[in-house]
């Protein structure tokens, strides 16, 4: 095989693996929800399964609807996104909201994931930025998001400027490592929170550079 067919087996090659990853990050988010529909719908029909004949659902319907719990599923989808629409919803969401961030034990936890899931969804106004950073050790870097300045407290102790740093674990980041990072040993990357995931998660492979390629610019 002479060196050009050997370049283009391997761009070939590159290339159907990027597109093979790519493929999953869109295909495992579905596969996961339509497993837990599917979880839904069989738990749903396994307490209607149970229940006496007086109170199924089957019973008041002029014929039998095999699989009532998809049916039930789908209702209660909907019914749901109906009332988070509605302004008096939201009102109650919120009230709710503002009990339970008063439980001392839950309240740190619940405000940081809260914080966390509206970062990562783009609904937060917080500082982010993608970074790279000097991690595990000397001469090793790895990419994380910075989170804003640290608490004035930890700067204080270590008489430093300090930066949050969230490092995420690959090919799963919604798990990870909260660093805190000398500002002057934080490098910012020209890249968007999602170049940076879709790089994380698939340890490398697809970078911004391929969305060029594949866009053909």
């Amino acid at each position: 095989m002479d060196e050009g067919s050997a370049k283009v087996k391997t761009r070939w090659s590159d290339s159907l693996r990027r597109y093979f990853l790519a493929g999953l990050l869109v295909f495992l988010p579905l596969a996961i929800t339509l497993w837990f529909i599917g979880w839904v719908i069989d738990l749903l029909d396994s307490v209607l399964a149970v229940l006496p004949d007086a109170l199924h659902p089957n019973s008041y319907l002029p014929f039998a609807i095999p699989k009532l719990g998809a049916v039930v599923t789908l209702l209660l989808i909907l019914f749901l996104g109906v009332l988070t629409r509605g302004v008096a919803t939201r009102r109650f969401l919120a009230a709710w909201e503002s009990i339970f961030i008063q439980i001392p034990v839950f309240r740190g936890i619940y405000t940081a994931v809260q914080k966390l899931v509206q970062t990562f969804l783009g609904q937060s106004n917080a500082q982010r930025q993608v970074v790279m950073i000097e991690y595990p050790r000397v001469g090793v870097f790895t990419v994380g998001f910075a989170m804003g300045r640290a608490w004035s407290h930890l700067e204080e102790k270590k008489n430093a400027q300090l930066v949050n740093v969230f490092v995420p674990t690959t090919p799963n980041p919604t798990s990870g490592f909260f660093l805190l990072v000398p500002i002057n040993e934080v490098t910012l990357l020209n890249m968007t929170m999602e170049e940076a995931l879709k790089l994380i998660t698939s340890s490398g492979l697809i970078t911004p550079d391929d969305k060029l390629k594949i866009n053909g610019r």
